[in-house]
């Protein structure tokens, strides 16, 4: 892991694209929001990226390729994202102490964070989704997954993927409006799903498995 400081501005990617859903109803049309947090997560070819706004208002995008495949937000209700705040104002402080003593360590990876939160905001934090993480680096990236999955599942809808336990044969919907079958779950979780009409294999971590797959086939369930 290597925690840096960033020289730049806000990375407000998702900005121009959502201005118009980004507010909502009751706030003053006239103050855009400021980010609080963005992750980006590059996992076999595909990027994900989730932004969540001081409106209370999450933005996740997939992107396959140059190809944007889901565009989805979400607005928190308050106490949902008073719990955030707080969890990610505690982890900001400890990413803040752990720069301040350590300095940058790690060779970088495949996810990247920039929290705009603590003294020293904005912080910059790049991981890699696929080795041992730090307690702190770990907590964080837990909080930003269920972020991520509640914009893109809603409520209602995490249960599902949650309680599935994969198989071979499984038949899955994908967000692109594909459908794919289970082929192989390895023993990490890892799915092998071949695409339909293509027959292209794509390698899908666990962690990964919201961001590809859209709902499953109940009748192979």
């Amino acid at each position: 892991m290597r925690i840096t400081g960033w020289g730049g501005g806000p990375l407000l990617v998702l900005f121009a694209l959502t201005a118009a859903i980004l507010l909502p109803p009751d706030a003053n049309a006239q103050q855009a929001p400021s980010p609080i947090v963005e992750r980006t997560l590059e996992v076999t070819g595909r990027k994900v990226r989730m932004t969540l706004f001081d409106n209370r208002v999450a933005v996740v995008s997939v992107h396959q390729g140059s190809v944007r495949v889901l565009l989805r937000q979400q607005l928190l209700d308050q106490d949902e994202y008073a719990g955030y705040l707080a969890a990610l104002q505690r982890d900001a402080d400890e990413l803040a102490e752990a720069r301040r003593h350590h300095g940058a360590r790690g060779n970088g990876g495949n996810g990247l964070i920039l929290l705009y939160l603590g003294p020293d905001a904005p912080v910059q934090v790049r991981y890699s989704s696929v080795t041992v993480l730090d307690l702190v680096t770990a907590r964080l990236a837990a909080t930003l997954d269920d972020v991520e999955s509640r914009v893109i599942w809603g409520p209602e809808r995490i249960p599902e993927l949650a309680s599935w336990r994969p198989k071979r044969g499984d038949r899955v919907e994908l967000h692109n409006g594909t459908g794919a079958t289970v082929r192989e779950v390895r023993e990490d979780g890892t799915l092998v799903l071949e695409h339909d009409g293509t027959g292209i294999h794509e390698l899908v971590p666990v962690d990964a498995r919201s961001n590809v797959i859209l709902r499953v086939d109940p009748e192979t369930r």
